[in-house]
C-alpha cells in the first residue's frame, strides 16, 4: 500500500497544466490560424486533421505496445515523458509559424509539422495517464491522483480561453505560442525531479500485434467507453469553431474571454469535487446525469439563440457541466478499464490501453475539427473574406450550438444500456489480484 507525496501529486498537477494549455492552443486555434491566417482552404485544412488521425490508427497502439514492451532503468512510464518535456512546446511553435510563401508550401509545411506534434503528443499521454497506475496501488489515491491531473487540466484549458484570444487580438498567433509555450514547459518540468513510480507489476515480456489487439478487443468496459467517449468529442465542434463564432458571429474573437469566463467555475469544480461525488454517487451515474442535463440545455440553447447574450452565457456555463464531464474523468475510467483487463486476462496493458485514450482524444478532436470546417463551408463560409454572409453565420451558429448534441445522445445510450463497471467490482479486482499475487510469492 503506496500513498503519495503533496509535491508529487502537484508535479503530476504541474504536467497536466503544461500538456493541456499546448493541447487547448492546438485544439481550439490551429484550424482558425490555418484558414484565417495562413490563407489555406477549409476543405484542404479539414482533409489534414483526418489524415494525421489516420496515420495515430498506427502510430499510437504501437507506441503504447512499445511502452509495454520496454522497461527503462527509470522507470516504466516517467522517462518517456522526460523525454518529450522541451519537444512538445518546440513543435507547438513551428506547428503556428507563418511563413510567407506559396500556397502548397504552407500546406505541406502543415502536415508535416502537424503529424510530428501528434506523435511527440502520443509519447507524453500515453505514460503520464500510466504512471498513476504505478505510484499508488490504492484505488482511492488514484482517483485523487488524477482528480488532480483533470484539475490541472481544467485550469490550463480556462486560463488558455481567457488570456489567448486577448493575446491573439493584440499581439497576433505567433507572439502568443511562444509565450504559452514557455509558461507550459514551466509547469512541466517539476515531474521530472519529484514523481517516482512505486509500483512494479509482473508483466509478460511478449508484448505482440495479436496481444495487443487481443488486449484491446478482449476488454469489453474499454471499448465501451471509448465508443461514447468517441461519438462526445467526433461531435465536439464547439471547441474549434469558438474563435470563429467569436469573430464573426459577435464580432470579436476577444469576447471568447468572457464565454471561456462563464465556463470556469464548472471546470474547476467537478474536478475538486470529483472524489466525493464518485464516492456519493459512482462514476456512471455521474456520467448519465451530466450527459442528460447537457443535453436538454444543449437544445434549448440552439432555439434561443444568442441575441440576449446574458442567457446564452448562463445556459452555455450550466451545459459545460455535463458536456465536459467524460474529458475530465477519462482517466479514471481508463484505470478501471486496466484493471478489468488485467483481471480478465491476467496481463497488464497499460500502455495499450492508455493509448486507446489517446487516440480516441486525438481522433475525436480532429473528426470535430473537421466537422466544423466542412460544415460551415457548406454554409458558404470563407476564412479569406472580409465579411461573413447571414448563411454562414447561421452556420456557425449551428456547429456550435446544436451538432454537440448529436454525440451526447449517442453517448448517454451507450453508457446508460452498456457500461455497468461499478468502483465496487474494480475494489474487488485489485484484491482479489494482489491475494493471488501474495500467494504465488509466498509459494516461490
Amino acid at each position: 500500500m503506496y500513498l503519495t507525496s503533496k509535491k508529487e501529486r502537484f508535479s503530476y498537477g504541474g504536467w497536466f497544466i503544461g500538456q493541456n494549455i499546448i493541447y487547448m492552443l492546438v485544439t481550439s486555434y490551429l484550424a482558425i490560424f490555418l484558414t484565417d491566417e495562413v490563407g489555406i482552404v477549409e476543405g484542404v485544412v479539414a482533409t489534414l486533421f483526418l489524415v494525421a488521425r489516420i496515420w495515430d490508427a498506427v502510430n499510437d497502439p504501437m507506441f503504447g505496445g512499445i511502452v509495454d514492451k520496454v522497461n527503462p532503468k527509470k522507470g516504466k512510464f516517467k522517462p518517456w515523458v522526460d523525454a518529450v518535456t522541451l519537444f512538445i512546446p518546440l513543435i507547438t511553435i513551428a506547428l503556428f509559424w507563418k511563413f510567407d510563401t506559396s500556397g502548397s508550401f504552407n500546406i505541406v509545411y502543415a502536415y508535416i509539422a502537424y503529424i510530428v506534434w501528434g506523435m511527440l503528443y502520443t509519447i507524453s499521454d500515453v505514460p503520464i495517464f500510466a504512471l498513476a497506475t504505478t505510484m499508488t496501488d490504492i484505488p482511492d489515491e488514484r482517483v485523487k491522483i488524477m482528480s488532480i491531473g483533470r484539475l490541472a487540466a481544467a485550469i490550463a484549458s480556462i486560463s488558455v480561453g481567457l488570456v489567448a484570444p486577448q493575446f491573439i487580438a493584440n499581439l497576433g498567433y505567433q507572439t502568443t505560442v511562444i509565450i504559452l509555450m514557455s509558461f507550459a514547459l514551466i509547469f512541466m518540468l517539476p515531474l521530472r525531479f519529484f514523481v517516482k513510480e512505486r509500483i512494479l507489476y509482473k508483466r509478460s515480456s511478449m508484448v505482440t500485434l495479436k496481444s495487443m489487439f487481443h488486449a484491446i478487443f478482449s476488454n469489453k468496459y474499454l471499448l465501451i467507453f471509448y465508443a461514447g467517449y468517441l461519438a462526445i468529442t467526433a461531435t465536439l465542434t464547439s471547441m474549434t469553431i469558438a474563435p470563429y463564432f467569436a469573430k464573426w458571429n459577435l464580432g470579436d474573437i476577444a469576447t471568447q474571454t468572457t464565454i471561456m469566463a462563464t465556463m470556469a467555475l464548472p471546470m474547476l469544480l467537478i474536478p475538486i469535487l470529483t472524489p466525493w461525488l464518485v464516492k456519493t454517487f459512482g462514476k456512471r451515474k455521474l456520467l448519465i446525469y451530466g450527459l442528460g442535463s447537457s443535453i436538454i440545455l444543449s437544445i434549448i440553447q440552439y432555439f434561443l439563440g444568442y441575441n440576449n447574450f446574458i442567457l446564452f452565457l448562463v445556459i452555455n456555463g450550466l451545459k459545460s457541466i455535463g458536456l465536459f464531464m467524460p474529458m475530465l474523468m477519462m482517466g479514471i475510467f481508463s484505470a478501471d478499464c486496466v484493471e478489468y483487463g488485467a483481471y480478465t486476462t491476467s496481463e497488464r496493458n497499460e500502455g495499450v490501453i492508455f493509448s486507446v485514450q489517446t487516440f480516441s482524444t486525438k481522433l475525436g478532436g480532429a473528426i470535430a475539427s473537421a466537422l466544423s470546417l466542412l460544415v460551415i463551408r457548406a454554409y458558404g463560409y470563407s476564412g479569406i473574406a472580409l465579411s461573413q454572409t447571414d448563411e454562414a453565420l447561421k452556420g456557425i451558429w449551428v456547429t456550435i450550438s446544436l451538432i454537440p448534441t448529436i454525440g451526447l445522445i449517442i453517448a448517454f445510450i451507450i453508457f446508460g444500456l452498456f457500461y455497468k463497471l461499478s468502483e465496487q467490482d474494480v475494489e474487488c479486482m485489485v484484491n482479489e489480484m494482489k491475494e493471488k499475487q501474495l500467494i504465488i510469492e509466498q509459494e516461490m
